[in-house]
């Protein structure tokens, strides 16, 4: 049996950092809280090759007295809670006394910090957590910490690091994050000697937002109502949901653009991130997310944020009076720009899929994106007469049946092996064409029907290189942000097998020459951030494949509310046909519902 021992304490402090820091982006969250804790109005961050070799974090604040230095560099050195505190009701970033220390011990750190009023600074410089320099420096008031060789002495962390793009994507979304979380501080992020974002920090949200994502965006966002009429007394009168929200046509393909903050403090919620996903209900298809800038005040004494090292997890006493007051003002804020029932979409939006139903419209509408025009039905393929496919698909897995309404006494509602002959009657709702079958009548879904064809044309076209494109009369310059650039650079080569072409153009910008032949008139650029949005949640190479093939065939596919003509119609039957897997979009949703002529008769008291 092997003897029980007291680790090294330098052995200690390296384990003990795994718990803090993760990752650069770890280390940039940890020195912009103690930014502005030190009340700093502006804070400027530079990183080199995404923060493995340089992290450079520059503040405004108060600085550290020339004595403390050092002691600050201690575990559980801190000034912000002691003895006295419980721990509840922290107003604070941070409080541990864990980050320096943890910093110092993976890094070499060099800290510069002067008083404001003082005469000089002091300079220390930590490798690994023994101090190398101890001198004095004349600077502004303020600190600058500069950390370099992150994880040099933890091999098997530096070796889990993403590639310097991704982790640059990860130190990008914490600075946006805070940036909203804290408008009235001036943020401004460097990567290799390139401004990334930079805000005035004059105290205006939207004018954040429209810093960090552009005018488009800040134009479309709606301001949060007021609290609701509750008493003075009332539990909910303590708790505040403030900040700006996006209208249904600026949604996003993924979840980062929804910024929670309580009390000042950027936070992950899953529960309340569900809030406001569920407050969208209606508004928004499936697999579209909000950008949402959430402001929460809640009084001290209702929450926990000592959960996790990592602060960015707290608890609420009171969680559910968060929850219905956050999920009231964000519906509220919906409501009142759209107030007529039943309408679910204003216009299409960048990288949009359609897959919520619309109000009909009986003329076409010039906002509205025309798939149709672009690639006429007319021109598909019609399916040979007589020709039969096989009851399983291609990898062996028998396809499912459209699912009947009210199916009789075990009649199946649709052969498994291929559609029947279908005769189209009509279009209603401007969204379902009406077939005629041998036994019933089929109702099928226009948009999933065509996603349907044009996922499995555009999946065997790249199988054999042979996709596509169109040429632009002018090629469209699109800029990326960081997680858009990572993608793009991992997996240009799919967007090139899919018809794009796309070429570098400055160090955030790329210029497309070419989209595919499918996408008609939509924006190339639109259609590009589009795809890159839905594709940023990343997945297996097999995944990513399936999952931009997807991505195209949704933003191609006729949308529902778009009258269609009888041959038009007829020509998308057709086409279904002769898919290899009729009954399903892409997504799983069905193509169609089959009302049997057994229960027809039943309905109409024929039997």
């Amino acid at each position: 049996m092997k003897a029980i021992r007291i680790l090294p304490d330098r052995l200690a402090r390296r384990i003990a950092a795994g718990e803090v820091i993760e990752r650069p982006a770890s280390v940039v969250k940890e020195l912009v809280e103690n930014s502005l804790d030190a009340d700093a109005t502006r804070i400027s961050v530079e990183v080199r090759d995404g923060g493995r070799s340089m992290i450079r974090v520059v503040d405004t604040g108060h600085g550290i007295e020339p004595d403390q230095v050092e002691l600050a560099f201690e575990r559980f050195a801190t000034s912000k809670v002691d003895e006295s505190s419980d721990l509840v009701g922290i107003a604070t970033l941070g409080f541990r006394g864990e980050a320096l220390p943890s910093i110092a011990s993976v890094s070499t750190v060099d800290i510069s910090s002067q008083v404001v009023g003082a005469p000089v600074g002091v300079r220390r410089v930590f490798e690994f957590g023994e101090t190398k320099v101890r001198e004095q420096v004349g600077l502004p008031a303020g600190t600058s910490i500069t950390v370099r060789d992150l994880f040099r002495n933890v091999p098997a962390r530096l070796k889990f690091l993403s590639s310097a793009g991704a982790e640059l994507a990860r130190v990008h979304q914490v600075i946006v994050s805070y940036a909203l979380a804290r408008p009235e501080v001036s943020f401004r992020l460097v990567s290799d000697e390139s401004e990334r974002l930079s805000t005035s920090g004059r105290g205006k949200l939207i004018e954040a937002v429209g810093s960090l994502y552009g005018a488009r965006i800040a134009e479309a966002m709606l301001e949060l109502p007021g609290p609701g009429p509750a008493a003075p007394s009332a539990p909910s009168a303590a708790f505040v949901v403030t900040g700006l929200v996006g209208a249904p046509t600026v949604s996003r393909g993924n979840r980062n653009y929804t910024i929670l903050s309580v009390n000042g403090r950027w936070i992950q919620n899953r529960r309340l991130s569900f809030a406001i996903e569920q407050a969208y209900h209606g508004f928004l298809a499936d697999r579209r997310f909000p950008i949402a800038v959430i402001q929460i005040r809640v009084p001290s004494g209702d929450i926990d944020v000592n959960v996790h090292p990592a602060k960015t997890e707290v608890r609420f006493l009171r969680e559910q009076i968060v929850f219905a007051e956050l999920q009231r003002s964000v519906r509220a804020a919906l409501l009142d720009l759209s107030p007529v029932p039943g309408v679910t979409r204003i216009a299409p939006v960048r990288g949009w899929s359609e897959r919520s139903e619309r109000p009909a419209a009986t003329t076409p509408n010039p906002l509205w994106p025309d798939p149709l025009a672009a690639t006429p039905l007319g021109q598909m393929r019609s399916s040979q007469p007589g020709e039969a496919l096989s009851a399983d698909g291609p990898d062996g897995e028998t396809r499912a049946t459209a699912p009947s309404v009210d199916a009789p006494d075990g009649v199946a509602p649709t052969p498994q092996r291929a559609l029947p002959v279908m005769r189209v009657i009509g279009q209603t709702q401007d969204t379902y064409i009406i077939a005629e079958g041998p036994d019933g009548v089929y109702l099928i879904d226009q948009h999933a029907a065509h996603e349907r064809v044009l996922f499995e044309e555009i999946g065997e076209r790249v199988a054999r290189h042979a996709s596509e494109s169109q040429q632009l009369l002018a090629p469209e310059t699109v800029e990326l942000e960081p997680h858009q650039e990572e993608v793009l650079a991992r997996h240009g080569e799919l967007l090139k097998d899919v018809g794009y072409t796309i070429e570098p153009f400055g160090p955030r910008a790329v210029l497309v020459r070419a989209v595919p032949k499918v996408l008609g008139r939509e924006s190339a650029s639109q259609g590009l951030l589009g795809l890159l949005d839905s594709l940023a949640e990343g997945g297996s190479p097999g995944d990513w494949r399936e999952h931009l093939i997807t991505s195209l065939a949704c933003h191609a596919s006729v949308t529902a509310g778009r009258r269609m003509s009888t041959d038009e119609s007829r020509e998308l039957v057709r086409r279904l046909e002769e898919t290899q897997q009729p009954h399903t979009c892409p997504h799983g949703r069905p193509t169609m519902i089959h009302l049997s002529a057994a229960s027809l008769a039943r309905e109409f008291g024929r039997r």
